[in-house]
């Protein structure tokens, strides 16, 4: 309507004819356009695409809002990240996996699988049915809450040897910034594998 009322309005300031056409056809493009970019931002986080802050910002805070939780209730949570040769859609990958678990894409475009009240151990038997799928998937890397924990409790060992406390946010980072390191070093690789290897973020691979 006030499309319509636009034009009007600016058909009557320059004495121009009205035409009953552009007055039905405006507003279903508006329309159609409004739609467009509510579809666009649903699909964005399929393809990595559209609103890369946002999705940061998402990603981010569901990461920190299931490490909190294993925290505090000390239940286990296994992270695991997916690197492909190409692209993979983020809904096929999540369909092999349960309802409960939470498959994200991260800033460098590789896949984060994330499994709450799962064990290392568990972990593992899903992944290593994924990789046997035919899906362009090059390696995977898992790692969980201990495994993060010691890490960052090393890193922040002072020179009296007291380790500072270690905050969700701080888990998150290094956790991220570990995985990024670790695909930008096989991205170089040219070792390809009938089935992808499966490793350890901080151990040797199984």
């Amino acid at each position: 309507i006030l499309i319509s009322l636009f034009y009007l309005s600016v058909a009557f300031l320059f004495h121009q004819a009205v035409q009953l056409p552009v007055i039905i056809t405006l507003p279903i493009i508006v329309i159609c356009a409004e739609r467009m970019w509510v579809l666009l931002d649903w699909i964005g986080p399929v393809v990595g695409t559209m609103n890369r802050k946002k999705q940061e910002q998402e990603r981010n805070l569901i990461i920190e809002y299931l490490l909190e939780n294993s925290l505090r209730y000390g239940s286990p949570l296994v992270i695991a990240a997916i690197y492909g040769k190409k692209r993979m859609s983020l809904h096929v990958v999540a369909r092999l996996f349960r309802r409960s678990d939470i498959v994200l894409r991260s800033s460098a475009g590789f896949l984060l699988v994330l499994m709450p009240f799962t064990s290392f151990e568990q972990a593992s038997v899903p992944l290593k049915r994924l990789i046997t799928r035919q899906l362009p998937i090059k390696e995977v890397f898992m790692t969980d809450v201990r495994m993060l924990q010691d890490l960052e409790e090393e890193q922040k060992t002072n020179d009296n040897g007291e380790a500072t406390g270690t905050t969700v946010e701080d888990l998150r980072r290094i956790c991220l910034r570990t995985f990024d390191e670790k695909v930008e070093a096989i991205k170089s690789t040219s070792v390809r594998a009938d089935v992808p290897p499966i490793f350890s973020l901080f151990k040797s691979g199984t």
